[in-house]
């Protein structure tokens, strides 16, 4: 072979390699051109995702976990969740048929490169190959979608906590009004407002129990007035109460009703004075209790533990007040002493 047939096969060697560079550069060209589209739209799923993250746990909190209101609010509640819920699954189709379409456009562009470059290498003995494998488009990296993963967990959290602390401000809490009107036979009759919020009438139990000791005669009254339903069951010195709420109970995402107790026996008198002595316990974190004691007509106060918050006149009857708060399973005792004038 003489030299100029070496150097004409050496140039055309080298053509062949820089032809095989180009061929390979187009086509890894097409497929990022292609992939990144293709991670702008998982983008943008992602992101949908986490807008859909935040909206439906703020949802679900509202309609399951949340004093709702009304039914207006419940309902917006579960029309966001069932949006929510059948969009999801409209952009888990919408992304799967643009993966499809990006990897259907990129095969396409590859292979009219690779019918071009085996036209152009007609002829030749041996046509340059691809260097490299044809390849899926590539979404975003394993790396990203853990990032997108962690921010969706994190925007659940998030949401729960805030819409926890919004929804239920104040939640665990419960006020008592008790005014106890004492007779001069020693009977009393309480009435006690209670008040309370409740998280979410799906969760809360309808019927609760009550326990009062024997002879004490109970009536709770919803806040329209009417009895509500109680189921009475004799215990060993107790007299358990089971009570139904009726819907009226439940407004504006409080809880109201009145409990109106009558004891025959609530003081006891030792050498001429009377005492009335009573306690309480709240499974609620917070509880502030306003108990009001009206003596009997006439009757003299002698003593009062622990001190009264405000002691008055009213109506012919010495009235002392206590006022406070106690914590979950705290204990408030008082005590009363009086004298009744029996002339």
């Amino acid at each position: 072979m003489s030299e100029h047939d070496e150097t004409l096969r050496k140039a055309l060697e080298e053509n062949a390699r820089l032809r095989s560079e180009w061929e390979e550069s187009l086509r890894e060209n097409a497929s990022a051109e292609y992939s990144r589209h293709l991670r702008t739209a998982e983008r943008v799923y992602w992101v949908y995702a986490l807008v859909c993250v935040v909206l439906g746990v703020a949802a679900i909190r509202g309609f399951f976990f949340a004093a709702a209101p009304d039914t207006k609010t419940m309902i917006g509640c579960a029309v966001v969740i069932l949006v929510i819920y059948e969009t999801t699954v409209l952009m888990k189709l919408w992304f799967a048929m643009a993966a499809m379409k990006m990897t259907v456009l990129k095969d396409l562009k590859l292979l009219r490169l690779e019918v071009a470059r085996l036209g152009e290498a007609a002829g030749v003995q041996r046509a340059a190959g691809p260097t490299v494998q044809y390849e899926p488009v590539r979404g975003a990296s394993k790396w990203e979608r853990r990032f997108w993963f962690a921010a969706c967990l994190v925007a659940a959290i998030a949401t729960s906590s805030w819409t926890a602390r919004e929804f239920a401000r104040g939640g665990a809490w419960l006020v008592d009004a008790t005014t106890v009107t004492l007779e001069a036979d020693g009977s009393a009759t309480s009435v006690t407002e209670i008040e309370h919020p409740y998280q979410s009438r799906l969760l809360v139990s309808k019927e609760f129990p009550y326990y009062a000791p024997k002879g004490t005669k109970i009536r709770f009254v919803d806040p329209q007035g009417e009895e509500m339903p109680v189921k009475i069951t004799e215990t060993s010195g107790h007299t358990r109460h089971d009570v139904t709420l009726t819907d009226a109970v439940f407004a504006n995402g409080m809880m109201r009703y009145t409990r109106i107790s009558e004891t025959p026996k609530a003081a006891a008198r030792e050498n001429g004075v009377w005492k009335y002595q009573s306690d309480f316990m709240y499974s609620k974190p917070e509880n502030r209790f306003n108990v009001t004691v009206r003596l009997p007509k006439g009757a003299e106060l002698v003593s009062a533990e622990p001190a009264p918050t405000l002691q008055s006149e009213q109506d012919g009857r010495t009235t002392v007040q206590f006022r406070g708060s106690r914590a979950k399973n705290e204990r408030f005792a008082y005590a009363v002493k009086y004298e009744v004038n029996e002339n």
